[in-house]
């Protein structure tokens, strides 16, 4: 029978001398190396291998974890065994202020980047959202493959795609109407019956499981070997006892205990994993009820940002930041810091990507001004095409994109003019026909 894995653990031996202990909190040398760590909120595995000059790593590890218990406050998760599980609401305020001023409030405006443009990179996000939280549950879909998929809007042919296309569709939900809607039971299996159908028999789509999940394992990036499982999920009355919990926790504001918005998203997201609530499907779920809540709350920002597609780039410290944050000490800091550091990555991208847009749609503008027979979404769409000779475009991605037109006839005539003009060439393959770039494309761009 498999067993649980265990995080490795030091052998403390008189390290926790409580006197010892606060001699150490008060050394310079000590309190440098605890901000140091800190910064980057390091497991015993990582930290046992660093030089404490002076030091053993046992006893600086005594004294960081003393801090760390001191700084941490309790949440209202609770494991199988009522322990509640714990966080530093001090931690990371830079970051978070940053988060405050530039993905909530008000709408973005900016100039150059026009409302097309944030539609279209929304449009695009939640692609790129879709296929990532879908690769981490297994789909094994390639990325082109599956950007050809949505934005054609193909049917999917097997599992993986089907996968791919429930959360694409769950997301467009969300960003269109469920980020305005409450959470309650009701749409949490509502939610889960999206990114679920077709993937797995219908009796558990949105329906509560029975048992501890399938095989008593957390869905993991990769399968841990025969003889260990990653987690085993509470039984299913916890689950129901807790599940109330965690929609009002979603829905109300404690006056007297504040957490910020983001890490409260990214509690809910650590909560539904802790829970498992449904056999399968659990990681989406989670995933997707942290872009509901935070879109919820109005940081609309988040809807240019994809985690999922941070997360597929370093899968196993996403599973060891669930794992840390259960075996060693309910420390909720290890999941927060993981989501944290993937956040600061993607609005790092969605920041490169606004001064590349907003420098493009200069160029355009004055391409605009000196020629008046191409209009701004065929410009955009050469400009794409002119990037890479072997890219193309279809009726159905044009039309996708483009959100303000409102029918297949306006996407027909813009490709129209294009190939009449000898900017585009058209091909068909089958039924399907491509648009392909010229060589004419290079000169309109002065390349």
């Amino acid at each position: 029978m498999a067993k649980l894995y265990k995080i490795e653990t030091p052998n403390l031996g008189n390290s926790y001398d409580f006197t010892e202990i606060i001699k150490n909190l008060n050394e310079p040398e000590v309190q440098a190396i605890i901000k140091k760590i800190q910064e980057k909120y390091l497991s015993w595995k990582e930290f046992k291998h660093k030089d404490w000059a002076t030091k053993t790593p046992e006893k600086v590890w005594a004294t960081l974890k003393a801090w760390r218990l001191i700084q941490n406050q309790k949440t209202q998760i609770i494991d199988g065994n009522g322990i509640n599980f714990q966080y530093n609401p001090t931690i990371h305020l830079k970051f978070l202020h940053q988060i405050d001023l530039e993905l909530g409030g008000t709408l973005m405006r900016v100039d150059g980047f026009s409302e097309s443009d944030k539609k279209g990179f929304i449009s695009k996000n939640i692609i790129e959202e879709s296929i990532a939280s879908s690769q981490l549950e297994g789909a094994n879909t390639p990325r082109e493959a599956a950007k050809k998929l949505l934005s054609e809007g193909t049917p999917p042919k097997n599992k993986s795609e089907q996968m791919i296309v429930n959360n694409h569709q769950a997301l467009q939900a969300i960003e269109s109407s469920l980020k305005n809607e409450p959470l309650t039971i009701e749409l949490l299996k509502t939610l889960h019956q999206m990114v679920t159908i077709k993937t797995i028999d219908e009796a558990h789509q949105g329906t509560l499981r029975e048992t501890f999940g399938k095989n008593g394992d957390r869905l993991v990036i990769k399968p841990w070997n025969d003889e260990e499982i990653a987690y085993q999920a509470p039984d299913k009355e916890f689950v129901e006892h807790e599940l109330p919990k965690l929609i009002t926790f979603a829905n109300h504001d404690d006056a007297d205990n504040f957490i910020h918005p983001l890490i409260k998203g990214i509690l809910l997201h650590f909560w539904i994993g802790l829970l498992h609530p449904f056999e399968d499907g659990n990681g989406r779920l989670a995933r997707i009820i942290f872009y509901w809540y935070m879109l919820r709350n109005g940081y609309w920002g988040f809807s240019y940002l994809s985690l999922s597609e941070r997360i597929l780039k370093s899968p196993n410290q996403y599973a060891m930041a669930f794992i840390n944050t259960e075996q060693d000490g309910h420390d909720l800091n290890y999941f927060i810091h993981y989501n944290i550091s993937k956040l600061k990555l993607a609005q790092q991208h969605f920041q490169e990507y606004l001064k590349r847009k907003i420098s493009e749609n200069k160029h355009i503008a004055a391409i605009i001004k000196d020629d008046q027979q191409l209009n701004q979404r065929q410009l955009k769409l050469l400009q794409y095409l002119a990037k890479d000779a072997q890219r193309f475009t279809t009726l159905a991605q044009h039309l996708a994109i483009n959100s303000e037109i409102k029918t297949r006839m306006t996407a027909s005539q813009d490709l129209g003019k294009l190939v009449k003009d000898g900017l585009l060439i058209k091909k068909r393959n089958g039924r399907n026909i491509y648009y392909y770039p010229t060589e004419k494309i290079k000169e309109l761009f002065g390349k």
